[in-house]
């Protein structure tokens, strides 16, 4: 019996205990992937009145909720001399020497986490690629500015395994999305393929989930999760027929690995279809999106693969690429030269302190902050596992409030479908007005007197409201304070504000017509949220 069939049927005995092992093992994927890395460094950091404080309220009190926070001037580069600095890539792109087709090989895929379901038409396969990866060294310390200079150092082999889902050839977009897939869980999480699957599935394009670093590949006990939860043996130990001969030299040749290992997926696609890509974007969450931030600042500038990239999630820190330090308040270095979206929620601003390494937008970079969101949430719960979007979910995982039921999983696909966009035309997205925070030494964010946060991409859970949906670690528990909360309005409250149900539709559908406009929202997507919140409306009691 599948999850999706029997969660409503739940009560007892082997079946509850299954689904809460499952939940739990995916929250804990979930929490260790905002994890900072072991050690950290401080460094040389210049001034930080673009990282620091832009977005700050100083009387959140007094703050207008209707009022956007200025937002810097971002039609050029903030430093002159950027165009100057810019060199053309500099190192040799290696390629993978050994393309394998694993299908017919030992039991079958063994999944990451965040399996969501294969949108219709899709294929799913898996392949060995091998090769040669080369480590990176510095030329220079390392600055909180992202200017960093980094030449090839040593070689060793690889062998690790790439999931590969895509569509039939007659509805290939030409777009794939290689996403570097979290293992701070101590086993692959698909973070990105969870929250991205349905704009992949319905728009055509192809998808690649790397197992980049050798926790992906050869497993680790985090000896933070329960005994049995989470099989952490590494790939070669859990099936040695399909994985046996999987091979990886250590983290600092994850970065060239992620490269290769995108170029031969990409390529056999290509292959495949008979057609060469259009597009190659990267994607990463939480600890993904951290190393990608060191990829776009070391590693870029020497091999120039990837037509953009999606940071999602991060916080302020990045690793070294030689691994033997973790920095923090690393900004992305202004002269990429390709798009670059950041996409963060209220928990990434304050609890992960992606606030300290804000920074103004570019020519190339644009930053999106969400209200009303948190790092992770009941969609990144229910859907990968068939489960109900509902924000009481995060009782089976021990939190006592109800958890952030946001629009985390609709303006990432926004913010997807205009990155993707972006890179096709030339025609950069809106850029997002920041969440404000109160003027205080500590990370916190501007509410109004609801507790709404002031600021930030706003999309109709937010604008209209039925609930208070916040990112704040309301609580304590266990994984709790990623989650979020969600605080339920009453019925007297929602006729007070609205009057009747039609009123407060009228208002719905202004404000996800707004979003749209914005590019907040896909219209898809705000068609289904409209009829999503109108049924709540109903179940909360509000009529006309």
């Amino acid at each position: 019996m599948s999850l999706v069939n029997s969660l409503p049927k739940i009560v007892t005995g082997e079946i509850m205990s299954r689904a809460i092992a499952f939940i739990i093992c995916l929250c804990c994927s979930l929490f260790f992937a905002c994890s900072s890395e072991d050690s950290s460094s401080t460094i040389e950091t210049p001034e930080k009145s673009q990282a620091g404080t832009e977005g700050v309220a100083e009387d959140p009190v007094e703050v207008d909720e209707e009022q956007s926070p200025e937002v810097p001037d971002n039609s050029t580069s903030t430093n002159p001399e950027i165009q100057e600095q810019i060199l053309e890539p500099s190192g040799i792109i290696r390629t993978a020497t050994e393309v394998i087709d694993a299908s017919d090989l030992g039991g079958g895929i063994l999944l990451p986490l965040g399996a969501a379901p294969l949108p219709d038409s899709f294929t799913e396969v898996e392949l060995l690629i091998a090769g040669d990866a080369t480590s990176y060294a510095p030329l220079a310390s390392l600055t909180a500015d992202g200017f960093w200079t980094f030449e090839e150092d040593t070689q060793q082999p690889y062998k690790i395994r790439v999931i590969v889902r895509y569509p039939p050839a007659e509805l290939f977009s030409g777009v794939v999305v290689s996403e570097w897939m979290n293992v701070t869980a101590g086993v692959d999480n698909s973070v990105d393929w969870a929250f991205l699957s349905e704009e992949i599935g319905r728009e055509g394009h192809a998808f690649i989930g790397i197992s980049a670093q050798l926790v992906g590949i050869m497993g680790r006990d985090t000896g933070r999760i329960p005994g049995g939860l989470i099989d952490t043996r590494g790939l070669p130990t859990r099936d040695p027929i399909r994985y046996g001969d999987l091979t990886h030299p250590g983290d600092e040749y994850s970065f060239d690995i992620f490269t290769q290992a995108s170029l031969a997926a990409s390529n056999w696609l290509s292959e495949l279809y008979g057609t060469e890509r259009n597009r190659l974007i990267a994607v990463g969450q939480s600890q993904s999106a951290g190393y990608l931030t060191s990829y776009i600042n070391a590693i870029d500038p020497i091999v120039r693969v990837f037509d953009g990239y999606l940071i999602h999630g991060r916080g302020d820190g990045a690793p070294n690429p030689t691994l033997d330090e973790r920095l923090s308040s690393v900004l992305i270095r202004e002269d990429v030269d390709v798009p670059v979206l950041i996409f963060e929620t209220e928990t990434d601003l304050n609890v992960l302190q992606y606030a300290n390494a804000r920074q103004s937008d570019t020519e190339n970079i644009r930053t999106w902050e969400v209200a009303g969101a948190a790092h992770s949430d009941t969609y990144s719960l229910a859907y990968p596992n068939g489960l109900p979007r509902q924000a009481s979910l995060g009782a089976v995982i021990g939190c006592e409030n109800l958890i952030n039921d946001g629009p985390q999983h609709e303006t990432l696909q926004a913010a997807f479908h205009q990155l993707n966009n972006w890179i096709a035309t030339g025609d950069a997205p809106n850029s997002s007005p920041r969440i404000l925070l109160e003027d205080s030494e500590e990370l916190i964010i501007a509410r109004d007197e609801m507790g709404i946060a002031l600021g930030g991409v706003r999309t109709p859970p937010v604008t209209v409201p039925l609930r208070i949906l916040s990112g704040d670690p309301v609580a304590t528990e266990g994984f709790c304070f990623l989650f979020g909360d969600t605080t339920e309005l009453s019925a007297e409250t929602l006729v007070s504000m609205y009057g009747s149900l039609d009123l407060y539709v009228e208002q719905l559908k202004d404000a996800a017509a707004e979003s749209v406009a914005k590019g907040w929202l896909l219209e898809v997507d705000a068609d289904i949220m409209i009829e999503e919140e109108t049924q709540r409306a109903i179940s909360l009691g509000l009529t006309n």
